[in-house]
This record gives structure tokens, sequence and C-alpha cells, in this order.
């Protein structure tokens, strides 16, 4: 019996975990080769279920609190079985992961399985420190992709598994952005997009406003500022900037925010690592605002990867309470040099080829 789909590409939780795995998925099939995406409840408000082939199966965090904590077990339970019926049903030759809790299941399973139906185990890791699931499972993966060269938390045992392939974003074919960054005229305006991702958004995207409306009137006349955030406080902030003569656009989701990019000089956004290549990609300087609760801080650790190269600006959340990001703000408005410069850095950061380097190490590596 011929396979259907002959690799599985487990996905799940929140965009950064989701949207990796959409690029492989499109490069697969480009490459005539189908494949099957598994996430959970909450990876598949990110999937075109018309576009992309997908399976959906329980999973769960695994809370502190009791009563959460036995409901998580359960529901990974259920997600093991589940997934032991796809291997079974469908036997892929490759299972690509791409971290996150919504991987347990699907990994626990494949690592008791894999030598009974053959199949080859790959993570590919977002972040700048390997995730919890991916710790515990890494003698069981026949390689780990890396987004970044050097990836913390990962034993030196291991490192004969690691291939460093950069990380598959939406903007990987997009034509070069040419930027011209000039200096403030009396009718240019700086033009801002904002967006707080899926965790920490609401006191982001606040501080964030309350530091605009903290500007002087010069200043605030030559900002436009596009900004996505949570439908539950578009009608506070809507308010708060009625108040202002700052030009602004609101939404709780755009479908291609790599479009709004291209059309803005700076971004403020969190360090995501999907956020960080993007940047990277479509050649976008940034104010990196990192969640302060992401895991081992990576999320601070992610845009230390572009500040060290002087091609982005970091400020921790708690520093927002005062005046630093309104400061920033005034000095880039008065000199666009120091966005400029910034945008020139991002320039030197070499892109790899990260979904031919995954496709390669997969489907031609001679044995």
């Amino acid at each position: 019996m011929k396979k259907k789909y002959k690799t599985f590409l487990v996905t799940g939780g929140t965009g950064g975990h989701v949207f990796p795995s959409l690029c492989i998925y499109d490069y697969l099939k480009s490459k005539g080769v189908l494949s099957l995406i598994i996430t959970d409840l909450r990876g598949t408000n990110y999937i075109n279920k018309n576009q992309y082939k997908t399976k959906k199966i329980f999973s769960s965090h695994l809370q502190k609190r009791n009563f959460e904590f036995f409901k998580g077990i359960f529901f990974l339970i259920i997600g093991f079985f589940q997934f032991i019926i796809l291997l079974f049903k469908e036997r892929p030759n490759n299972i690509i992961t791409f971290g996150g809790y919504s991987s347990f299941s699907a990994i626990f399973s494949t690592i008791i399985l894999k030598k009974f139906f053959n199949i080859k185990l790959y993570f590919h890791e977002q972040n700048s420190v390997l995730g919890k699931v991916n710790r515990m499972f890494i003698s069981g993966a026949d390689n780990v992709f890396l987004s970044f060269k050097k990836t913390e938390g990962i034993r030196l045992k291991y490192n004969y598994k690691l291939i460093y392939s950069g990380l598959p974003t939406r903007v990987s074919n997009i034509k070069k952005i040419s930027r011209n960054y000039k200096n403030i005229g009396k009718n240019l305006k700086l033009k801002i997009l904002f967006f707080g991702g899926s965790q920490g958004a609401s006191n982001l995207s606040k501080n964030l406003i309350n530091s605009l409306v903290a500007l002087p009137y010069k200043y605030q006349k030559l900002i436009e500022i596009i900004i996505q955030l949570p439908k539950q406080d578009i009608y506070e902030v809507d308010q708060m900037l009625k108040k202002t003569f700052i030009k602004y656009q609101i939404k709780s989701f755009y479908k291609n925010i790599i479009n709004e990019m291209k059309k803005t000089d700076l971004c403020i956004c969190r360090a995501g690592a999907s956020t960080i290549f993007e940047l990277i990609q479509s050649k976008t300087p940034a104010i990196l605002i990192p969640l302060p609760a992401s895991a081992k801080n990576h999320q601070y650790k992610n845009a230390k990867f572009l500040s060290a190269q002087k091609a982005a600006i970091i400020i921790e959340e708690n520093k927002l309470l005062g005046n630093k990001l309104s400061t920033i703000i005034k000095k880039i408005i008065r000199n666009r040099i120091l966005l400029k410069n910034i945008y020139l850095n991002l320039n030197k950061i070499k892109s790899l080829k990260t979904n031919e380097i995954i496709y390669n190490n997969i489907f031609n590596r001679k044995n």
C-alpha cells in the first residue's frame, strides 16, 4: 500500500511553533512530499484547514494545581493513543516536531515505536534555549535543527545530532526590502508597527500606549502606528489614542503581518524566535521587549542575538513604566540615522537557506 503521508509535522500551542511548521509543509509540498500536520486545539487557530492537511490531537500544559495537573495528564494520555493510531494508520517515514508541550505525546509515542516502524525523528528548536520537551527527549531524536547556532541547554554528548538550519519564516521568499531612512522633515512621519504576540500582550500594549500618550504634541503628530492586540483591549486603547494627535489603526489580527512590516520604519514587539527571524528577513529595525515570563528567559536571549550585532534595541518590560521607550522614540524622530544603522546591521546578518537545509538533511542524506 502506497503511503499517503511520508512526513508528520507536529506543532501547536502558539504561532511561534505553528508558523515554522507551515513553512516546511509548503516547501515539502513544492518538492512533491505530502505532509500531515498534527496539532492541538490552540494550534488550529493559526492553520487554514483548506490549505493544509491537518489532524487534531489532545494536548495540555501540566499545571501545578491538582485538578489542572490531572486534567493535563488525562489529555496527554489521550493524545498519546491518538498519535499511536495515526502511526499505525499512516506509517510515516519521518516525523518533525516543532517544540512545546503540544509535541510531548507525539514524541513519546514515536520513541517507543520508531524502531518498529523504522521512523526517523527530528526536532526543530526555535529558540536560543532548548525547550523543556526537546531537552527531555533529545536522546531519542535522530537530529535537532537549531534556529540559533549557540543554543543553550544542550549537553555536549548530543552535539553530533545538531544541525544549524535557522528558522523557517513566512518571509523566506520575499524580495529584499530597500529602506531609505532620511532625517525627519516637516511632514515625514515615523511609521511604527506594534504587535505583542500571543502571550502577555495586554500589559505590553497598555504600557506602550502610555509611553506614546506621554509624548509631547510635536512628536505625536509625527507618528503613524499600526497596532495588533487582543480584542478585549481594543476599546480601551482606542479611547486612549483618541485623545492624542497620533494617526493609528487597530486590529485584533493581521492575516499577513509581513505586509505590514514592509510598510513600516520600526517594529515594537516581543522577541519570539519567529519574530526575530522575520525581522532579519524583512530587514525591519525593531525595539524588542522580551516576555519576562518566557521559559529560561529565552526571549531575552533571542533578543540579545540581534542587539549584540547592533541590529535591534532591547527594552526590558519593567522599564516601560518609566520614560525609556518615549525617550528612544523621540531620538529616532529627531534623527533617522539611528534606524538606518540598525537596518545596515540587519543586512550584514547572513540568511540561511533554512528550508533547503532541513529538506536535504532529511531526504537527500547519504547513509
